[in-house]
């Protein structure tokens, strides 16, 4: 995963926290992701997969976060394009690419719309460009 430097509002600290969220997330620092997600978190994974829907707490996010780890453990990369952030919103537009272990790729890109309460993440909205192909990707990979 990489973490670009843009132009947006670097000075804004949400950006800094979904930049620092995303570091975390590539070093797999747990942690970090405890003491940054509200204990009532809502995690919004768009789409029509077997995946598709709200993750709500931090047991169900943790269950999902493992859930993705499994499945996709043969390939999986991402990269952040740009986070933009205001004092209402932080949006992230990014890539990935996920490799199965039939040898089937999916890319897509992404955009997550989040929501950060004093310094908490407090929700996520998950968005592909892409449903058509990345949901019946999701839904060979095992449960």
């Amino acid at each position: 995963m990489t973490v670009a430097d843009t132009n947006t509002r670097p000075d804004h600290p949400d950006v800094q926290l979904l930049r620092d969220l995303h570091t975390a997330l590539q070093r797999g620092d747990l942690a970090w992701l405890e003491e940054h997600f509200a204990d009532d978190i809502v995690w919004h994974v768009g789409g029509n997969s077997k995946w598709a829907g709200a993750r709500r707490g931090k047991a169900e996010l943790r269950e999902l976060h493992a859930h993705i780890a499994r499945a996709m453990s043969t390939s999986h990369e991402s990269a952040v394009h740009d986070i933009l952030g205001s004092d209402d919103h932080v949006v992230v537009l990014g890539s990935a690419t996920a490799t199965a272990e039939d040898g089937s790729t999916v890319k897509w890109n992404y955009v997550n719309v989040v929501h950060i309460d004093d310094g908490k993440i407090t929700e996520v909205w998950g968005m592909t460009e892409n449903d058509a192909a990345v949901d019946p990707f999701l839904d060979r990979l095992p449960d």
